[in-house]
């Protein structure tokens, strides 16, 4: 009989107070830095381990982990 081995599993730690902080701008324009690059767009959902943004004519998935920084844009 052979033993069962489990696989690894991956862990995220969720920081509640970073989503709630994120939640008001919703729907508003936002610049958000992660290590790779800057990316702008209007902020359409956040996720326990994501956010989405709507760039131009897509939608751009950002895990939480990769996010340095939000800063809200106020558009013209």
């Amino acid at each position: 009989m052979r033993p069962e081995f489990r696989l690894p599993e991956k862990v995220t730690p969720v920081e509640p107070s970073w989503l709630n902080r994120l939640m008001p701008y919703v729907g508003m324009y936002v610049v958000v830095e992660t290590p790779r690059n800057s990316t702008f767009g209007r902020l359409l959902e956040v996720e326990c381990d994501h956010i989405v943004l709507h760039t131009g004519h897509v939608e751009t998935f950002i895990r939480c982990q990769q996010i340095i920084s939000v800063m809200p844009i106020q558009r013209c």
